[in-house]
């Protein structure tokens, strides 16, 4: 009877070992499998993530790498085949600036007056790139040196402009030639106020003193030109005294395109929208010239409302237009550069949007993006392209 007894005892404690190790055994299994698992989806996420950069890879350097059908850039018509660059005959990334150009047409700048480039658009560049429906892209250009403007203004004939100019990652540059204009908008003149070297800082400044010619009192602008090798960047400011009348970039409702012709001739235009009869219609650019310093140029235009013009530069550098459009005592400025910012922060001194889609993740898409360094016009800009895919 006792023996029977300790037997059953016997029995149910194995049998409570068992259910006890087979449940340990189960929570284990069940935790390796969760491992596994997320193991496999990390591993999986890493592929694709790979892939997707490879995708974003040849898909930037085809674009950027491939010159498309000839002359594109020039041409009123469709290309049949599309790319950036200026030439495939010599491998690298330097890119035609009126290619480049040619692409605000695709964005927002009024282009009724230039027959033939309304065709050229994000859709139209979808498939010559062969981009199918769940894929969408964006392009922007920009100048590698950031460039901020603060005036000190002791009255209306005297101020001091300071600049300071740093890298994409805020950190400053120094040794950076800086360019200091002033653009006297009552006449359309523009002239080399001063040049500044940056300093360890990134600061470089300029005192004005008559910056209206003898006009105490006039209406300008201050313009800086930032220059180290080929990075450069620009910037324009409005001195306090002169800003109640005078409106600037975007907020002005004007835009200035320049593309098209050849690489020493641009046609430059300008719409503004404008309420009234204006007085005076005035464009005034800087260039560098192929000696190195800067040419400085002022048109009165022949219409009033509008201008189509063509000009002559140099080979390489920087372009920068300012279109100022008079009535009464007020002016509307607009401005472009050439080669063109392509930019979607709104800021100033950067009044284009990017090329192709603005929405941060369209569709709930998976998005990625990368910078290229690109060579326009024998300077160094950062082409930043987003992709979006399923």
């Amino acid at each position: 009877m006792l023996l029977n007894l300790k037997r059953r005892r016997r029995g149910q404690v194995r049998a409570i070992d068992f259910v006890v190790s087979l449940l340990l055994f189960l929570l284990m299994l069940s935790q390796l499998i969760l491992v596994i698992v997320n193991v496999q989806t990390g591993l999986t996420s890493h592929i694709e993530d790979n892939l997707t950069v490879t995708e974003l890879d040849t898909f930037g350097r085809s674009l950027l790498q491939e010159e498309g059908s000839p002359l594109w850039g020039y041409s009123q018509n469709l290309p049949s085949s599309f790319g950036l660059a200026e030439s495939t005959a010599f491998p690298s990334l330097t890119l035609d600036a009126s290619k480049i150009a040619r692409l605000i047409t695709g964005t927002s700048f009024p282009i009724s007056a230039i027959s033939g480039f309304e065709q050229f658009t994000y859709d139209s560049v979808k498939n010559l790139l062969a981009i199918g429906t769940d894929q969408e892209f964006q392009l922007s250009f920009l100048p590698l040196l950031e460039i901020s403007m603060e005036i000190a203004e002791e009255n209306a004939s005297y101020y001091q402009a300071s600049v300071t100019i740093t890298n994409a990652n805020n950190d400053p540059i120094e040794e950076c030639i800086v360019s200091f204009f002033t653009l006297d908008l009552t006449t359309g003149n523009i002239l080399l106020a001063g040049i500044d070297t940056s300093d360890n800082s990134g600061k470089a400044s300029n005192i004005y003193i008559d910056p209206n010619f003898n006009v105490p009192g006039g209406e300008h602008l201050s313009i800086a030109i930032a220059e180290k090798g080929p990075l450069w960047g620009i910037t324009w400011s409005i001195p306090s005294s002169s800003s109640e009348d005078i409106l600037l970039g975007r907020e002005s409702n004007a835009t200035v395109w320049a593309g098209g012709l050849n690489s020493t001739s641009l046609l430059v235009s300008d719409v503004h929208e404008i309420i009234g009869t204006p007085d005076e219609h005035f464009l005034s650019y800087i260039y560098k010239n192929n000696q190195g310093g800067f040419t400085n140029e002022s048109i009165t235009a022949t219409s009033l409302f509008e201008l189509n013009e063509t000009i002559s530069i140099s080979n390489n550098g920087i372009v920068a237009f300012f279109s100022i459009i008079k009535t009464g005592d007020k002016y509307k400025v607009g401005i472009g550069t050439f080669p063109v910012i392509l930019d979607n922060v709104q800021n100033l001194g950067k009044f284009y949007n990017v090329f192709g889609v603005v929405e941060d993740n369209p569709r709930d898409k998976t998005r990625i993006t990368k910078d290229f360094p690109v060579y326009i016009r024998g300077t160094l800009m950062k082409c930043r392209i987003t992709l979006w895919s399923d």
